[in-house]
């Protein structure tokens, strides 16, 4: 099993995903979160929304779920496995250090 895990949502307005994203990372459920604007999926809304990626471990992968839940209401949320090697560079990297 993977020790760590990548986590995926989508939420509207810019200011409700920062304030996700701060209270995940204030209460320790994530070593990292990025933010991105994408195309809101919701049919019939024009509005911008934001996609949080963030990498927890799996321990708490269960409790971001909650967390995002409770803040954003009923969102989809992805999760997958980080399954390469996050302590080495990147191939593109590596390569060019040879």
């Amino acid at each position: 099993m993977a020790e760590f895990f990548e986590v995926r949502t989508t939420i509207e307005g810019h200011e409700r995903a920062a304030a996700l994203a701060h209270g995940i990372l204030l209460t320790g459920l994530a070593t990292s979160i990025d933010i991105a604007e994408v195309p809101n999926p919701a049919p019939g809304h024009d509005d911008t929304a934001w996609q949080l990626t963030l990498i927890t471990t799996e321990r708490q992968v269960s409790h971001v779920e909650r967390h995002i839940r409770e803040t954003a209401g009923d969102r989809p949320i992805d999760r997958d496995p980080v399954i390469h090697d996050i302590d080495r560079y990147p191939d593109w990297l590596a390569d060019d250090q040879s």
